[in-house]
Order: C-alpha cells, then sequence, then structure tokens
C-alpha cells in the first residue's frame, strides 16, 4: 500500500514536473553566469528548493546586493508557506517531528497543490501521497537545475526565451479544478485582483499581501456559511416544532 500510494504521488505531480523543469532549468543556467560552479548551482537547488525566491535572489547577487538583503527578500517571498503550513497543520499533528521537519521542507507551492486534496481525506498511509508528490517534484527540480548549469549556461540569453512559462500554466491547470466551493472562488477572485493591483510592490511583497487577503476573503465567507446554515437548521427545527404542536392538538 505504501509503495502504491508513493507511485500515485509521483504520478500526480508528473505533471507540474513537465512545467517546472524549464524554470529549474533556467535558474541553474542563471546561476552559473551569476558566479556558481555547476557543483554551488546543484546543492543551492538541493537545499534551498524555492523557485521563485532563487531566481530573486539570482537578480540580487547579480546586482551585487548585500546578504542582508537577499535574505529578507527571500524571507517575504517565502512567507505564502506560512499559510500552506497552517492549512496542512491539523491533517499532519499526528505524525513525529521529524517527518513534519521533513514535510515542511518540501512544501513548494506545487507539492501543496498537488497534495492537499489527499491529505484532507484522512486515508490510512496518506502520508506516502505526499512523499511520492515531493520526492518527485524534488528529484525532477534539482535535476533539472543541474543541466541547467551544465548545458543551459550556453545560452546566454536563455531567460528571455519564456521558457518558465509553462510552470505557471501547468500549476493553472492542476489548481483551477479545485476551485469549487464558494468560499475558493471568493479566495482566489480576491487574491488574483488584491496581486494585480499590488503587483508593483518591490519585493513581491504584493504577492504575499494578496495571499493573506485572499485567505482572510474566503474564511469571512466560510464563517458567513457556517452561520446560514446555522440559520437554516434552527428555522428548520422551529418548523418541525410547530409542526409537531399543532399534529398533538
Amino acid at each position: 500500500m505504501k509503495k502504491q500510494l508513493f507511485q500515485a504521488g509521483i504520478k500526480a505531480i508528473l505533471p507540474l514536473c513537465v512545467g517546472a523543469f524549464p524554470f529549474s532549468f533556467i535558474v541553474g543556467a542563471i546561476s552559473i553566469t551569476a558566479g556558481m560552479n555547476v557543483l554551488q548551482s546543484t546543492l543551492w537547488s538541493f537545499f534551498v528548493f524555492a523557485g521563485s525566491s532563487q531566481m530573486v535572489a539570482l537578480g540580487l547577487i547579480q546586482s551585487s546586493a548585500s546578504i542582508i538583503v537577499i535574505m529578507f527578500t527571500t524571507f517575504i517571498i517565502n512567507l505564502r508557506h506560512l499559510l500552506y503550513s497552517a492549512s496542512l497543520s491539523e491533517y499532519v499533528k499526528e505524525y513525529p517531528f521529524h517527518i513534519r521537519a521533513l514535510m515542511a521542507y518540501g512544501l513548494t507551492d506545487e507539492v501543496y497543490a498537488t497534495s492537499i486534496g489527499e491529505m484532507k481525506q484522512e486515508k490510512e498511509g496518506r502520508i506516502w501521497f505526499y512523499m511520492g508528490v515531493m520526492g518527485g517534484f524534488w528529484f525532477n527540480w534539482v535535476l533539472a537545475n543541474f543541466l541547467g548549469a551544465v548545458i543551459g549556461s550556453s545560452f546566454p540569453h536563455i531567460a528571455d526565451y519564456g521558457l518558465d512559462f509553462a510552470m505557471v500554466a501547468a500549476f493553472i491547470a492542476i489548481v483551477i479544478p479545485q476551485v469549487k466551493s464558494r468560499e475558493c472562488i471568493v479566495a482566489a477572485l480576491v487574491a488574483t485582483f488584491t496581486g494585480i493591483l499590488l503587483a508593483e510592490l518591490p519585493y513581491s511583497i504584493g504577492l504575499v499581501v494578496a495571499a493573506v487577503v485572499g485567505v482572510f476573503a474566503g474564511y469571512r465567507m466560510d464563517l458567513a456559511s457556517e452561520a446560514d446554515e446555522a440559520k437554516r437548521a434552527e428555522e428548520q427545527s422551529n418548523t418541525h416544532l410547530v409542526d409537531g404542536q399543532y399534529g398533538a392538538a
């Protein structure tokens, strides 16, 4: 069963692996032009495992930014992962700390989008599905970065080819089918419009704010839905009570 769930996780993440491969390839190529060697580039991707922050950090390195600026910027960009962690926390709290730490290490946008549905189902051994998703995407990311460092650096303007859009398209294809409930739709729309309005903010802060605002909007909608359901249940209860009284009379 563990093997089957692990393989199912790898199969589920494959579409996003295809989309992420060009992006990581570009990161590997640019890292060489930024002054890294192949080993440094590969190890960096191995340990950091965060595409958007890696790309931004490379730009800052090339502009000779200080290490403090680089650390602060990547920290801001990755704040959205706190939301992913909060969403997953209730489904993984029974796992030991080292397992949760490993899950946190591999919790990217793509891994979360692919695994959250399975994790919510409370199935026995679902952790192996997550590990399959995480492991498959991680291996794909590091391999693509390595190949980009070795081969892609021969193309000095590879970042201008638009290859990274493949990951965006694949991610949209994975996420959109999951946006079904009214709460999810509201959260997605609010986050989208907020992100567009705040797109000019530095250090990608607009994305973080958009995510927080979207989650809050979805949360408020969820509370409103629960209140409506409670009100309907109370009205139905009162109706049955009145009907029972008249029937007794």
